[in-house]
C-alpha cells in the first residue's frame, strides 16, 4: 500500500500545481514552454502507472462495509465525473461555468468510489484523490485560476457526449485495467 500512498501523493502534487500559477511558470521556464506539456504528460502517465500498480499491490484491508445503495450511487456519481471530464477536455462554456471540472470530476469519482468500497486501498485512493481535489479548488480559488477565455460554439454538447462516450469506455476496460470489473454476468 506504500507504492499506492506514493503514486496519489506524487500525482496529487503534480496537479496542484495548475493550481499555483506563479509555480507553473517556473516550471515552465525551467524545462521550457515547448517542453512542459509533454514532460508533464509523461509525469501524469508515470503517476497513473505507479496508482494502478500500487491498487494492484495492495491486499484487501477491511474498514468499513458500504451501504448497500452505495454501488448504484457510485455509478451516477461516476457518470457525472466522467462528463465533468469531457467539459474539462472540451472548450465550451460549461468549462467556463464548471472552473474546475477536472478537480470536481475526481471528487464526483472519489466520492461514488468510496460509497462502494470499504477497504483500506480504496481510502488511500479514494480518500486522497478527494483531499487532492477540494485543495484543488481552494488554492486555485485562491490564486484566481480560470479556464482559458477561448470557447468553441458546440463543444458543450461535445463535452457531454465524449464524457458519456468515455464513462461507456471505461466500464467496459475497468476489468482489464484496474483489475476490477464493474459488471459481473454470470
Amino acid at each position: 500500500m506504500i507504492l499506492l500512498a506514493f503514486g496519489v501523493l506524487f500525482t496529487a502534487i503534480l496537479h496542484l500545481v495548475a493550481a499555483v500559477p506563479t509555480l507553473k511558470a517556473r516550471l515552465k521556464a525551467a524545462v521550457g514552454d515547448k517542453a512542459y506539456g509533454p514532460v508533464f504528460g509523461f509525469a501524469s502517465l508515470l503517476g497513473i502507472v505507479i496508482v494502478v500498480l500500487g491498487w494492484r499491490a495492495s491486499d484487501f484491508v477491511f474498514v468499513y462495509d458500504p451501504p448497500e445503495w452505495g454501488r448504484h450511487a457510485n455509478f451516477l456519481l461516476t457518470l457525472i465525473a466522467f462528463i465533468c471530464l469531457g467539459i474539462f477536455i472540451f472548450r465550451g462554456s460549461l468549462r467556463q461555468k464548471l472552473r474546475f471540472p477536472m478537480a470536481i470530476a475526481a471528487i464526483f469519482w472519489a466520492v461514488g468510489h468510496l460509497l462502494a468500497n470499504g477497504d483500506l486501498a480504496s481510502i488511500i485512493l479514494f480518500g486522497g484523490f478527494l483531499a487532492y481535489a477540494v485543495a484543488h479548488i481552494v488554492i486555485g480559488t485562491i490564486n484566481k485560476v480560470r479556464p482559458s477565455p477561448e470557447v468553441r460554439k458546440g463543444h458543450d454538447l461535445v463535452s457531454v457526449l465524449i464524457g458519456i462516450a468515455l464513462y461507456g469506455v471505461m466500464a467496459q476496460l475497468h476489468g482489464a485495467l484496474i483489475g476490477v470489473p464493474v459488471f459481473q454476468i454470470g
